[in-house]
């Protein structure tokens, strides 16, 4: 049995016309690239990798390359246009597929009968039918929990990193927007009381609306992070305070690039059509393992609708470009959980900033006016109130928070070798 191929290619350099042949038999490689001349014997080969590889320029997109790799102490002469790596190991890159017309199936099964036991097929395009097909029937019989990301130390790193891009925009809010209108009430008051109460109005309706603008900016990326998720049937299922349910058969998925949402950094999205998970981490672009994605993707192809098969086929693109090799720094699962709880009660000082700025507001008014201090003043105490049973509750889960950590240290096995 032979597999010929021979296509026509460009040198960007002479933009001359070259042609290349591999012919591949029984008995090895004949190759003929440019001057590149060499037959290569099976026994001198190790391995004929398939493996998927990103092509950069004006649009990312992802072709099927065939290795050759030497056995150990096998120099095979090839050009430095030609050397590769795969995995740890050097390879000369003999083509890509897309040059060939050529079904890939039809090359996959040609390719792994003169192979044999030295094919080594890494592409998940080729593999993802059978991939799809056995997760599919899993997910949709028994369900899955998908694993925690970002995980581990990353996950920490993130989380700190939300929790400072929303501590400056409540900064920011305070100053640039709270302030501002209290002081405006107090020396609008001071000329009539009437416009006083149309600016603490006004005031207090632009307060509001910036603060679930700008401040909660980041509350949607924070939930997804703390987020368990799971595919249950056709449904993920994220859980926290409770839990939340999004169809992945109801014709709505859709995969969010970076920075087409605010808010939620350089994540990758699937949305429903708002952000429903995460494909990516917010801080660092890194995307989800691949077995998640992997996972994700099978469920889409099921669906009868052509805008959820769409989104499957752009995750099967992000699953070609999840860092595998890449692995999680492991650790911080306590700590982390002591690091929020400690963060959020930092936030009740922040808001105790707030209250008091209200009631020596308040208190100002009630000298200078004759009714407007007295519903400020009131506000103030009213939050007030509320702020005590706010921070009271973030005490008892940073308690709790350390409590557990102590617990874990405690257990046997527990601490870290």
């Amino acid at each position: 049995m032979t597999l010929l191929v021979l296509v026509g290619a460009v040198t960007g350099f002479r933009q001359a016309v070259q042609r290349f042949e591999v012919d591949v038999d029984r008995d090895g490689w004949k190759v003929r690239i440019g001057r590149y001349r060499r037959d290569v014997r099976w026994p001198e080969i190790s391995a004929v990798v398939l493996e998927d590889r990103t092509l950069g320029g004006r649009s990312t997109r992802v072709v099927l390359s065939v290795y050759l790799v030497p056995e150990a102490g096998v120099d095979l002469g090839a050009p430095s246009d030609l050397l590769a790596a795969v995995g740890r190991r050097s390879a000369v890159r003999l083509f890509d597929l897309e040059d060939l017309e050529v079904e890939e199936e039809q090359f996959l099964q040609e390719i792994a009968d003169l192979a044999g036991d030295r094919l080594d097929n890494r592409s998940y395009r080729l593999n993802r039918a059978r991939l799809h097909e056995d997760a599919a029937r899993i997910v949709l019989k028994q369900g899955k929990e998908l694993f925690d990301f970002p995980a581990g130390a990353e996950g920490v790193r993130t989380r700190r990193w939300l929790n400072r891009q929303r501590f400056q925009l409540f900064v920011g809010w305070y100053l640039f927007a709270l302030v501002p209108v209290l002081l405006l009430t107090g020396l609008a008051a001071r000329l009539s009381e009437l416009l006083g109460a149309v600016v603490a109005a006004l005031g207090l309706w632009a307060v509001v609306k910036a603060y679930a603008r700008f401040v909660m900016m980041f509350s949607g990326a924070t939930d997804l992070v703390e987020n368990r998720v799971a595919v249950s049937g056709t449904e993920v299922v994220r859980v926290l305070n409770r839990s939340h349910r999004h169809d992945l058969h109801g014709g709505r998925a859709v995969v969010l690039p970076p920075r087409t949402r605010r808010g939620y950094g350089k994540a990758w999205l699937l949305g429903f059509p708002q952000a429903g998970m995460l494909l990516g981490d917010p801080r660092t672009g890194r995307l989800r393992d691949q077995a998640d994605l992997y996972l994700l993707s099978a469920v889409l192809h099921e669906s009868p609708y052509e805008s959820d098969r769409y989104a499957a086929r752009k995750i099967d693109d992000l699953a070609v470009q999840s860092q595998v090799a890449d692995p999680v720094e492991p650790g911080g699962g306590g700590d982390a959980r002591l690091w929020i709880a400690l963060t959020r009660t930092g936030r009740a000082v922040a808001w105790a900033v707030v209250v008091g700025s209200i009631l020596l507001t308040g208190a100002w008014l009630l000298d200078s006016t004759r009714f407007l201090g007295t519903p400020v003043l009131v506000l103030g105490l009213i939050l007030t109130v509320l702020w005590a049973f706010y921070a009271l509750y973030r005490i008892f889960a940073l308690l709790g928070a350390l409590w557990r950590v102590v617990r874990g240290n405690d257990r046997p096995g527990s601490s870290e070798e």
